[in-house]
């Protein structure tokens, strides 16, 4: 007969913009640290819950989630109270981050043909076509929104827009020529580079901007207080375990950190709000 325990329930919202084999990872970490059975739920639609559903914290279906920065945002403006961060984050490595702090970064990739059309900077991509995630991703349109406004310039810098759903098929579209220009999430052009055609050798990275804010974890109120410190120290203790820090390491993960209400505040704030600065207005 098998053993009886508890279930922990993950969802994660951050697929395909991350392999899913990292939440599959961390999945098994908390299994063995907590000794219970773990489940995970993958939703690739959206970069959090939906907003024209009840979220499934809501309904208590899930435990633990991943979830996008703008995501987090929204249902804190909303008032969710089914939610509440979890105070501990992934850290990844990127070679802005030297002092390996919280947050990531987005990245602004070409073609590496592009280079020789004296393509040198994010100005010199006037009237190019531009392929972005969702009009909410911080790292995919609204920090180049935000970058854009900060060098005198508005939505009618665009040439073509393209609505590619995730990171990953932004970065594709680059290496395909669909789109001549993209902002992605700095940790998928770290992780997926080398399984891209020729190991991605033709994406040539322009610019970084950034620092973003950190990704959040968030739980369910209802979630036990016991619980919720054995998920953090289980995940702020992965430094001492080399096996596990081995295994993190290939998703680019250096280790986990502590995070609070605190990061999205202020300048992250500011640039969330800028959302109603939207990418389709054009200028004549």
């Amino acid at each position: 007969m098998a053993q009886e325990k508890w279930e922990l329930r993950l969802i994660t919202y951050m697929c395909p913009t991350h392999p899913v084999q990292l939440y599959e990872l961390i999945m098994e970490l908390l299994e063995e640290s907590l000794d219970c059975y773990t489940s995970l739920l993958y939703e690739s639609r959206a970069p959090g819950p939906f907003k024209d559903r009840e979220d499934p914290f809501a309904r208590n279906k899930v435990d633990l989630g991943f979830m996008t920065a703008a995501s987090y945002m929204r249902l804190r403006k909303a008032g969710n109270k089914s939610v509440e961060l979890l105070p501990v984050t992934p850290v990844f490595a990127h070679q802005m981050n030297v002092e390996n702090k919280p947050g990531y970064f987005s990245d602004v990739i070409i073609h590496s043909d592009k280079k020789a059309h004296n393509v040198n900077t994010l100005l010199d991509l006037r009237g190019c076509t531009f392929a972005y995630s969702d009009e909410e991703s911080l790292s995919g349109s609204v920090i180049i929104l935000k970058t854009l406004k900060e060098k005198g310039e508005n939505a009618s810098f665009f040439g073509s827009k393209l609505r590619s759903g995730s990171h990953l098929a932004s970065a594709q579209m680059v290496l395909s020529k669909q789109a001549e220009w993209a902002a992605v999430d700095s940790t998928t052009l770290l992780y997926s580079k080398k399984y891209m055609q020729d190991g991605g050798k033709d994406i040539t990275l322009l610019e970084t901007l950034g620092r973003l804010p950190p990704y959040p974890l968030v739980v369910n109120t209802n979630l036990k207080d016991t619980v919720k410190d054995a998920i953090i120290k289980t995940l702020l203790t992965l430094p001492q375990k080399p096996e596990w820090k081995k295994r993190f390491a290939k998703f680019g993960i250096i280790k986990f950190d502590s995070n609070s209400d605190g990061a999205y505040d202020g300048p992250a704030a500011q640039m969330w709000a800028s959302q109603k600065e939207k990418l389709n207005i054009r200028y004549y």
